[in-house]
């Protein structure tokens, strides 16, 4: 067997809170308590124990792998020797993050078909998902726990009266379901005669679902060695079992996050080498949906590009999460000034990319005894619904009249529209003379900021290159500036992950929205909404979440081009700063 993951902690100056939370922990026996599925070690009440319950199935996921080796790779042999060469999976959430964090940091198989994740309704996303490959030569795997997920069902029934109108034969057996048994999904895909459909243990919740089917169905068909995996994941459960700190590093982590976050540092900022930035990515959700409730929460700081140490404020804590082959000197210069500095840090270094399959492990057990610590139920997900029922709402509206209701703008300028609740739209422009500039604007908005405070772009548009480089400058010179962490995330994708914690999380975030008018719209079959009608339905119900709850919530709308409706935004952003840098 290969050498284990190294897993270190430092304190800092939260040495002796981490040390009280961890010892709190074993005499509380959390451990015992959580492989004996006791819901008391969370909730006493018999509503939430109902649920906890009902959720704790992924503790066995290590050994339900094992059982199902045969299964999956037999179905995957079945999918490679029919000639597809493209996985296309449709599904958002805990339906989509493993499996990307699997296509873009594991090797596939020589031979196996490419996976690719379509967690998006933005049309520009949609089309390029059809464009970029061939679709006679694609497989679909259509996943949704709660089998209703509206993006995954549109996107399904789009790719499928696609291949239906390209006179495909047998269109139906391209498509496999994962879902949960007795779903409208289900039923749907039996109704409509798919290929086959994957039903999951019912009680493993999306966000702890990397080693069931929802993770290990694309695991296989990428031709991932299921044996070596399943192998890691046991021996990551056995030591999570251990009662004993010293042998069991997801009690160790448990301990530090909920620790950290009870004394002020929250901010969990995620430092990975470049492999491994996928892996974020499922740990956000992981943690923000988990923790994200009641006033409190970890804040997930994912993918904010390195810096100075002076720039990272002292409500921050630190994991960073390496390959052993893979040296990151930026990283490991920032690590040894921030330790020298006091701040919390936790040093996680994998021997290799088959360690996922524990880290999996290690971090699901560790967000349930943080849960534990901070006296939450990480299991359910209390707010998710409030964006959801608002996005019915816009879309009612929609159908009846035919256009979103997104009202009229506050001001505008060179195709940038500012929308604002009427109180903070009073806060920005008090004492302002005359018309107010984006850059004005944007600079009151940016000193609102209080301690403590973060800041989230959610941008409701395609992801890609040039998007993530125009963030990524963005979040850096912001974080500078203002000395504030700089999360981003894009819509709706964020709704599935980070989105329960800026609803029912602390009560410090800052949001600035960023919508687009869509030149090339796309029809949603059997719709009477197109694809860009639902994403802008879907920021606007998220808009009026954040804004009923009091919350800070600036919205850029971009007509035409988006690149330069970005550059718009930054060049703004970046005259506002110039007032607002620190001395």
């Amino acid at each position: 067997m290969s050498a284990r993951t190294s897993t270190s902690e430092l304190g800092g100056d939260i040495d002796a809170a981490y040390r009280a939370a961890l010892d709190s922990l074993v005499r509380e026996d959390a451990v015992g308590r959580l492989f004996r599925r006791d819901a008391t070690l969370w909730k006493k009440d018999p509503e939430h124990q109902k649920i906890i319950l009902n959720r704790l199935g992924w503790l066995d996921s290590p050994r339900w792998l094992r059982d199902h080796i045969q299964e999956l790779t037999a179905f995957a042999a079945e999918i490679r020797t029919e000639g597809f060469t493209r996985v296309l999976l449709l599904g958002m959430g805990g339906s989509s993050l493993a499996p990307e964090v699997l296509a873009l940091v594991m090797r596939g198989a020589p031979g196996a078909p490419t996976l690719e994740v379509l967690d998006s309704t933005d049309p520009a996303a949609v089309r390029h998902a059809e464009s970029s490959h061939r679709l006679d030569r694609t497989f679909f795997l259509v996943s949704s726990k709660s089998g209703r997920t509206i993006e995954t069902l549109s996107q399904y029934r789009y790719f499928r009266t696609r291949l239906e109108e390209m006179k495909v034969a047998d269109a139906a057996r391209r498509f496999a379901a994962i879902t949960d048994p007795g779903s409208a999904l289900d039923r749907l895909a039996r109704e409509e005669g798919l290929r086959q459909v994957f039903l999951n243990p019912q009680d493993i919740g999306g966000r702890y679902s990397a080693l069931s089917y929802f993770g290990m169905v694309p695991a296989a068909l990428l031709g991932i060695h299921l044996e070596g995996f399943a192998e890691r994941a046991a021996r990551a459960a056995e030591e999570a079992a251990s009662p004993e700190p010293a042998r069991n590093d997801a009690l160790r982590l448990g301990a530090f996050l909920g620790a950290a976050a009870k004394a002020g540092r929250d901010k969990l900022t995620l430092l990975t080498s470049p492999t491994l930035r996928p892996l974020g990515y499922w740990i956000e959700q992981l943690l923000a949906e988990s923790t994200g409730k009641e006033g409190r929460g970890i804040v997930p700081v994912e993918g904010e590009p390195p810096g100075f140490a002076r720039y990272y404020s002292s409500d921050r804590c630190f994991v960073s999460i390496t390959l052993a082959y893979e040296p990151a000197p930026e990283r490991s210069s920032l690590g040894a000034e921030l330790r020298q500095a006091g701040a919390p840090w936790v040093e996680i270094t994998l021997t290799d990319r088959t360690e996922l399959a524990a880290q999996f492990y290690r971090w699901e057990v560790a967000t349930a005894l943080a849960g534990a610590t901070l006296e939450i139920d990480p299991f359910d997900e209390p707010n998710v619904q409030e964006s959801k029922d608002n996005t019915a709402a816009i879309l009612a509206e929609v159908e009846r009249t035919g256009k979103p209701p997104t009202g009229e703008p506050r001001s505008r300028e060179d195709r940038v529209a500012v929308f604002a609740s009427e109180t903070l739209w009073s806060a920005l422009t008090s004492k302002t003379p005359g018309h107010p500039s984006l850059e004005m604007l944007l600079g009151r908005f940016l000193a609102l900021k209080k301690p403590n405070d973060y800041l989230a772009i959610l941008a409701y548009l395609e992801r890609t290159a040039a998007t993530e480089s125009a963030f990524a400058q963005l979040r850096r010179e912001i974080r500078d500036a203002v000395r504030i962490p700089v999360l981003q995330g894009y819509g709706p994708r964020y709704l599935h992950s980070i989105g329960q914690l800026f609803k029912g999380g602390p009560e410090t975030g800052m949001f600035l929205q960023i919508t687009t008018e869509e030149a090339q719209d796309l029809p949603i079959p059997g719709s009477r909404v197109t694809f860009g009608k639902l994403e802008l339905a879907q920021a606007l119900g998220d808009f009026r979440s954040l804004d009923s709850r009091g919350k800070p919530a600036l919205r850029l709308h971009i007509s035409g081009s988006v690149a330069e409706g970005l550059a718009t935004i930054a060049h703004a952003v970046e005259r506002a700063l110039v007032a607002l840098t620190p001395a």
